[in-house]
């Protein structure tokens, strides 16, 4: 595993605020917060290993780097579809520049090693600064309404046009508020091996050590695993929250325990 030189400036400043920025998700954030410092912690181990074997480049197109690059912008994109939050929006957007570094860098031979480097750090520091100012907002919304709903389904939404009161409301936001990381979890495991895959086959891949890429694809499997029983879980509390609302409003008022049950 290749570990970060932190006597560079630079290095140790942008690690001192990725601590900061997982660590305070960790602890005061919600769970789209949690989950996109997951996809940050993610990448930073699959970086940390690839690089042992496969130095960083900047005169051509990084391959870790786009790998990495394009799991976190999978991972956000997931949590801004799903989340009560404006900041994954942004935050997919930053790793889409860096993604359109790559695709520059492949594409243009004058494209100088320096904006390259820029292009593919600066966004995702950028990214480090959502996630602490996310984590923030959470916690003002929190002691100003008294909870922070995480996730939303927007299909169920349209019952609330028939919404008999404001305890329906609150139930039924409760209720059908939805995590979809199980998703995104395993898609992101599955292009971690296709490009241990890639790396070991294809003609004009980097060179990587035998080991590095048995790390790499048992990170991947581990992703797709563990995003297929998250898929599982949320599938089955989702179906559970639902059918015990409609029991409970199924005439458009709370029912009787006996009744709902």
């Amino acid at each position: 595993m290749s570990l970060p030189d932190l006597s560079e400036p630079t290095i140790a400043l942008y690690f001192s605020i990725l601590l900061i920025a997982v660590g305070l998700a960790a602890w005061r954030g919600g769970a789209p917060e949690r989950a996109g410092a997951s996809f940050i912690l993610s990448t930073v181990l699959i970086q940390s290993i690839a690089y042992a074997s496969v130095p960083t480049r900047f005169w051509e197109v990084d391959p870790v780097a786009l790998l990495a690059d394009s799991i976190l912008f999978v991972g956000f994109g997931a949590i801004a579809l799903n989340a009560k939050r404006i900041w994954p929006l942004f935050a997919a957007g930053f790793q889409l520049i860096s993604l359109s570094a790559h695709f520059a860098r492949q594409v243009e031979d004058d494209v100088i090693a320096l904006a390259y480097a820029t292009m593919k750090v600066v966004p995702t520091s950028l990214v480090l600064l959502l996630l602490i100012l996310g984590t923030l907002f959470h916690q003002r919304r929190l002691k100003k309404n008294g909870q922070d709903l995480a996730w939303t389904d927007f299909d169920l939404w349209r019952e609330l046009w028939r919404a008999p009161s404001k305890q329906y409301i609150d139930e039924h936001r409760l209720a059908f508020s939805r995590s979809w990381i199980g998703v995104p979890v395993a898609v992101c495991g599955f292009s971690v091996i296709c490009y241990c895959v890639s790396a070991l086959y294809l003609p004009n891949s980097p060179k990587i050590a035998f080991g590095t890429v048995t790390a790499l694809f048992s990170i991947g499997l581990a992703s797709i695993a563990g995003g297929l029983w998250l898929h599982q879980r949320e599938t089955a509390r989702h179906l559970a929250e639902t059918k015990a609302f409609r029991d409970k409003w199924k005439f458009g008022v709370p029912m009787p325990q006996s009744a709902a049950g």
